[in-house]
């Protein structure tokens, strides 16, 4: 795989050097019919134009040194009294390729240098230094040069982008594993701590209760196995032999309702409208968005009840969770946690949110999530 791009690289450069190669030759054998007083072109005239041309063939590693051998070839031409234009291309394309923003310096001493060549050169011919001909080579150069900084600011600045654009996409990615952890893990050990308590508390004189709180931690924990398998399958970005389970969704909303049943907060729950498949980026959401509902119950509502509605609307859905006890707050600790990654699964999705104490005693969050890709 290594030798592969190095491969493309050397036929893409030996494309480029054949191409200007013919440009050069065909070039310079056009323009002697139009310089009755040049020299005739001759091998040594092709020779020049050969090597100023495959001069570009160094530009990608020693971009100087390509420079320095197209000049030269051009000096020489012009001192021995061939036709110019063709071989000048050469130069020029070799003098685009040397330049660069992260080392303008360099680039401007290289301009230099092939300005002050072709002053020196033209001071040693018969026909002395021309003002056209200087006007003309500086603004060549000054155009290689700007065309040169400009691509490789053009490419700099789409590989920054393509760089950000990665960033964000593992950012995102990062946050919504975050959160997915979160909520599985955040859900299921609170759930394992009531029963766990549950189970310590009449151990003694309840033995079938406690059991039942044990089988419900084990059920809980099997289930917070299989969705972590289904997380690290993601990251890990391979087959597993055990075939995955469904992805979470409303459908396993009766799984949620007896988990903070079983964890002591009786949960009921209730369908409005005609359930229809959802996107399901919206129905993960939905999901996890009453799982972190219910585990704030669990944890901070004390004795409590809940009730769950999912109401579908034409565009829509809407999630009601609300308990009656003693309520919990933005600003209670783990509480407000829960509910600052609510909030940014909402906003992932598009929707918007309310929470705040109910009329009386309790706690109710309310969401709605777009189905329609528009916010309402």
């Amino acid at each position: 795989m290594g030798l592969t791009p190095l491969r493309h690289r050397w036929v893409r450069i030996g494309a480029q050097v054949l191409a200007l190669e013919v440009i050069v030759v065909l070039g310079t054998l056009f323009a002697a019919r139009f310089h009755p007083h040049s020299r005739p072109v001759d091998a040594i005239a092709l020779g020049l134009g050969v090597l100023a041309a495959a001069a570009i063939g160094l530009s990608w590693r020693w971009p100087v040194a390509a420079v320095g051998i197209a000049l030269a070839s051009v000096l020489v031409s012009h001192w021995l009294g061939y036709a110019p234009a063709a071989i000048d291309l050469a130069l020029m394309v070799t003098l685009f390729k040397a330049a660069t923003p992260q080392r303008p310096w360099r680039s401007i001493a290289l301009g230099a240098a092939v300005v002050l060549g072709y002053l020196g050169v033209s001071a040693l011919t018969p026909g002395g230094i021309s003002p056209e001909g200087l006007l003309l080579g500086t603004l060549a150069v000054v155009a290689s040069l700007g065309l040169g900084f400009a691509l490789v600011g053009q490419r700099t600045y789409a590989r920054a982008k393509r760089e950000e654009e990665t960033q964000r996409r593992v950012t995102e990615e990062r946050l919504r594993i975050a959160r997915e952890l979160h909520d599985v893990v955040s859900h299921s050990i609170s759930t394992i701590n009531v029963q766990a308590g549950v189970a310590a508390h009449v151990m003694g004189e309840r033995p079938e209760q406690a059991r039942e709180a044990l089988l419900a931690i084990k059920e809980t924990s099997k289930e917070t196995l299989r969705e972590l398998r289904g997380i690290l399958q993601v990251l890990r970005q391979v087959d597993e032999v055990e075939p995955r389970g469904p992805a979470p969704g409303l459908a396993q909303l009766d799984i949620l309702i007896k988990t903070a049943s079983d964890a002591g907060v009786p949960t009921k729950a209730s369908i409005v409208g005609t359930a229809r498949a959802l996107p399901a980026a919206v129905d993960l959401a939905a999901y996890r968005i009453i799982q972190e509902s219910l585990t704030n119950v669990v944890r901070h509502a004390g004795r409590a009840s809940a009730q769950v509605t999912v109401a579908y609307e034409p565009s829509r859905i809407v999630i009601d969770v609300s308990d009656d006890g003693r309520g919990a707050t933005p600003g209670n600790g783990e509480a407000g946690h829960g509910i600052a990654g609510i909030r940014e699964r909402v906003g992932a999705a598009g929707g918007g949110m309310e929470v705040g104490p109910r009329g009386g005693h309790g706690f109710r969050m309310r969401a709605w999530l777009p189905t329609n890709g528009v916010n309402h």
